[in-house]
């Protein structure tokens, strides 16, 4: 599969984009169940719900942009 360099460059972008914001979202839903008394034995929580809703879109982009880059 050939691809502009331009797009390639766009994806690489969007990915890195998808890791920062999945890391802040991840701190910041830990920190927010963390500090309510009521679940704060839940912490973990907060690592598994954004923590695969970014990881999903993060795995499919990066093994995509290995096959593309590999040709």
């Amino acid at each position: 599969m050939q691809i502009s360099s331009k797009l390639y460059i766009l994806l690489e972008q969007v990915l890195r984009c998808l890791i920062y914001v999945g890391i802040g979202h991840t701190a910041f839903e830990v920190v927010s169940i963390w500090r309510a008394p009521e679940v704060s034995h839940l912490w973990y929580y907060g690592l598994v719900v954004p923590g695969l809703y970014y990881l999903i879109p993060i795995v499919v982009l990066t093994i995509f942009l290995a096959i593309v880059s590999k040709r």
